[in-house]
């Protein structure tokens, strides 16, 4: 059962491909960060990642992926397509890719090798793009699908590739937005700028299947953007202000302790409430000032007095507030109107009394000052001594002066009565004790000075600004109502209504002369009291709060960094690389196996530099992923990317690339796009044969500008017997991408370049039988070069039994095939190689000669093909060893 395992084991080892892999690598970047997966998707279809690429990753791992592009099946080949066999037929309908020319039509053989040959510049790259893409093979760096510039307008990509699956055909509608069919991913392309074998930084060859290269560079990505976001936390953190770097404040304090503390979570409001002191806090804070900086004693004393001031003051501006209290103007209301009614009763005694007095109003005030006045006079001055009125005999009226008959005398008499009746002394009672009153509240009143320098001491000595304006508005609205009293009572309007009176602060004025005296209590302390303590926390508190307000805005931005700095610490965890270590391992146990680098010994031996002895070594891992070594296996110490040159560099590119597909069971068709660049001849036709031999088995698409290399590839093609078909791409001044099913001119058999001029010289003859001169001209000039050049290639045809240019082989068994030239043969040639340089210049003397008939040009292509047949037949008669 061991056995029948391991042989399973051994089974899967030899099947395992590179799309097998991508499709393990696809399921298991499910559990993957999101912006992993869509680094994975770049990775899959570009070869290297640009800056642009990391600023996004960067991004998109902050953001936690949002908006990220997954890595999905139809960036990666499908593993399914590996067991069939997929052909190419055809690109076609290609529109605004590059400059290529719509309407076109790029054909492959369906067996064997398609070389398709074009110069550069002639669009052979931009086909090579497109197969690039719909096979789903990674991007070069800067090898974009570009639309064609000079376009009008802007119109789709897009183009048509028909296919073959195991005989079967099939049409892909294919746009430059969206992935091929699935089926064509089975497709293999090469090319060497994304080769599994680089030179790394140590200049060794390291040999690495797309696959793990793939993990190996999401874990490069990885510490890429964890460098970027380690720098960005850095950032934030240099942004950090010196003030909260080493903050000022106290541990203890609650400043202290949520600067302490400060973090992403720490709320705005907090820190501002915080931040803020109203008045009363920052008077506390002054005050708390003095306190611990001043001598207690004499500061207690100062206070002390403070407290008297504010004391006394408070007592006198009550004893104000009180004179005008309802309950006063209610009491002086009360007074005037018991005044009033006494008043009124004593008139009405009067009225009585006096009815038949001659003269009117006797008992009225004005009447009663008058009395009152000869009273005084009489007691005083007239009469002293004798009790008013004085009327024995004799005796004389004190205002008329005469003497009194006893009609006066009785008068006067009951005058005196009247005044000291129980009536009128009710009214002068009530009179005297509304008077005291009024003069109670004059007394009682506080000057504008007064109001003033109590708010000023209430400001500048408690610094209590709200208090003053209290105080204030409390005087000033007190003496308002005093000023309206006083002019209302005067005209005797008991009916008045008073202004309203703003209630004096008793309990703010209180608390400040509670607060003086704990202050005074706490001065008169000892250093080490509880109260001197209290004093300062309380300071501590205070005086690290109006630090905060200096460096709110601060600690505000401090705030929103040290979230950024929580966010990005929380997204570095999606950086780390163990995963990735895990997968490339088991990657590579299955994609770099005995059978692999058994086959990339003998594809190295095939491509002609197994003299150097290479093998793949397993060497050192980057980041957990391994990586394989190109090695010498005589000193597998040595540097190999010192050693091999870019040819051979090459060559070994090419070797694992074959190696790859001979280890897995597909058969589908491969690409090449110029695999022979910066090779020597000799390697070149090694390429050329080992691409031949593949040739046999399956389809090889074969894209060059290397003229000597399609002439290998026709040589191996022939002496191994595969076939080979040849298309060319070229241009025109305004388009590129020009296809024709043939090989270029310089690749065609003689007799086919031959053809092609007498079919050209049919075609265009008409130029000249309309006397189009310049036309015709233009038709003389091409055919008279193509005549030159074909009478050189004539000359090589002749020779090439034993050398041909561009050839690294001299064949001796041809030799006796050139004996068959002649004098005759070389005479001939030059006389017609000379008149084909005659053809327009007839006549050096001439400023316009004449132009040459079709005729003369008809008889130039025929005696060349002439020339050529008949060396040819004499050469096939020679069959020597």
């Amino acid at each position: 059962m061991a056995d029948v395992a391991e042989a399973m084991d051994d089974k899967q080892e030899e099947t395992s491909s590179e799309a097998q892999a991508l499709a393990d690598i696809l399921a298991w970047s499910k559990d993957c960060p999101t912006w992993q997966c869509d680094a994975l998707r770049r990775l899959c279809i570009k070869d290297d990642l640009d800056e642009e690429d990391l600023d996004e990753l960067t991004a998109l791992c902050k953001s936690n992926g949002k908006g990220a592009v997954v890595l999905a099946a139809e960036h990666i080949p499908d593993p399914k397509a590996v067991t069939i066999a997929v052909e190419l037929r055809s690109v076609h309908s290609v529109e605004n890719i590059n400059a290529l020319k719509e309407g076109e039509r790029l054909t492959f053989g369906k067996a064997g090798l398609t070389v398709v040959y074009g110069d550069n510049g002639s669009g052979k790259s931009g086909y090579a793009r497109i197969l690039k893409k719909v096979c789903r093979a990674r991007t070069p760096k800067g090898d974009k699908i570009l639309p064609n510039i000079y376009a009008a307008e802007t119109r789709p990509q897009k183009a048509v590739i028909d296919f073959c699956v195991n005989g079967q055909n099939k049409s892909e509608n294919w746009t430059v937005q969206k992935a091929g069919d699935p089926l064509l991913s089975s497709v293999s392309v090469f090319d060497s700028r994304t080769a599994n074998v680089h030179v790394d930084e140590v200049n060794d060859v390291a040999y690495t299947p797309f696959p793990m290269k793939v993990l190996e560079r999401l874990a490069e990505v990885c510490q890429e953007v964890k460098k970027r976001l380690n720098a960005e936390i850095s950032e934030l953190e240099r942004q950090t202000p010196a003030a909260l770097a080493r903050p000022e404040c106290r541990p203890g304090t609650q400043v202290g302790k949520l600067i302490a503390a400060l973090n992403g979570d720490t709320k705005e409001k907090d820190v501002r409430d915080l931040a803020t002191l109203n008045e009363k806090d920052k008077a506390r804070l002054e005050t708390l000032k003095i306190d611990l900086g001043s001598d207690p004693a004499k500061l207690a004393r100062q206070v002390e007095a403070l407290k008297t001031r504010l004391d006394a003051a408070n007592k006198t501006f009550e004893s104000f507030q009180n004179a005008v209290s309802d309950a006063q103007v209610k009491r002086l209301a009360e007074l005037y109107q018991v005044y009033e009614t006494a008043r009124m009763a004593a008139v009405a005694a009067a009225d009585h009394l006096f009815a038949e007095e001659p003269l009117p109003n006797v008992g009225s005030d004005v009447w009663r000052a008058l009395w009152e006045a000869a009273r005084t006079y009489s007691e005083q001055q007239a009469y002293s001594g004798a009790p008013f009125p004085v009327t024995g005999d004799g005796a004389r009226c004190v205002l008329c002066q005469q003497e009194l008959d006893a009609e006066a005398a009785k008068r006067l008499v009951r005058f005196e009565s009247f005044v000291k009746d129980k009536t009128k002394r009710k009214e002068d009672e009530a009179l005297a004790a509304y008077q005291v009153t009024m003069k109670e509240m004059r007394n009682a009143s506080v000057t504008a000075r007064d109001v003033h320098a109590l708010a000023a001491f209430a400001h500048n000595e408690l610094s209590d600004e709200p208090l003053a304006k209290l105080i204030r508005k409390a005087a000033v609205t007190a003496k308002w109502r005093l000023r309206s009293m006083l002019r209302n009572r005067a005209k005797g309007d008991a009916a008045g209504s008073f202004p309203d009176v703003e209630p004096w602060p008793t309990d703010a004025i209180a608390g400040q002369s509670a607060a003086l005296s704990a202050r005074i209590t706490r001065l008169r302390a000892e250093d080490q009291s509880e109260e001197r303590k209290q004093m300062r926390a309380e300071y501590d508190e205070l005086a690290d709060r109006e630090w905060l307000a200096v460096i709110r805005e601060d600690v505000v931005a401090e705030i929103d960094r040290r979230k950024k700095r929580a966010s990005l610490g929380g997204v570095l965890k999606d950086t780390a690389t163990h995963r990735i270590t895990t997968k490339s391992g088991d990657i590579a146990q299955h994609l770099v196996t005995n059978a692999l680098r058994a086959q990339f010994l003998k594809e190295i031996d095939k491509l002609g530099i197994a003299g150097l002895a290479l093998e793949l070594r397993k060497e050192k891992t980057s980041y957990g992923v391994p990586h394989f070594r190109v090695s010498l296996i005589r000193k597998p110490d040595a540097r190999v990317g010192d050693i091999l040159s870019e040819g051979e560099h090459r060559c070994v590119a090419l070797a694992a690339f074959l190696a790859e597909l001979a280890t897995t069971e597909g058969h589908s068709a491969m690409v090449f796009d110029d695999p022979v660049s910066s090779l020597d001849h000799m390697h070149r036709e090694a390429v050329a044969e080992r691409l031949a031999e593949e040739g046999k088995h399956r389809q090889i698409v074969v894209l060059t500008h290397d003229i000597a290399f399609l002439f290998l590839l026709d040589q191996a093609c022939r002496d191994k017997a595969a076939h080979i078909a040849f298309r060319s791409v070229t241009r025109s001044d305004d388009y590129v991408g020009f296809c024709q099913q043939d090989p270029p001119a310089r690749a065609q058999p003689i007799e086919k370049v031959i053809d092609g001029m007498k079919k050209q010289l049919d075609n265009e003859k008409i130029l000249y039988e309309t006397g189009d001169h310049a036309g015709w001209e233009r038709t003389v000039d091409a055919l008279q070069k193509r005549l030159r050049w074909t009478w050189e290639r004539a000359v090589e045809e002749a020779v090439g039994p034993v050398i041909k240019r561009l050839s690294n082989k001299v064949e001796t068994k041809g030799l006796a095939k050139v004996t068959t030239l002649t004098m005759d043969d070389c005479t001939e040639m030059r006389k017609a190689y000379g008149r084909c340089s005659m053809l327009l210049h007839s006549s050096a003397d001439a400023l316009n000669p004449p132009l040459p008939k079709p005729e003369a040009v008809h008889h130039e292509i025929t005696a060349l093909r002439n020339w050529v047949e008949n060396i040819k037949r004499r050469q096939d008669k020679i069959d020597w060893m």
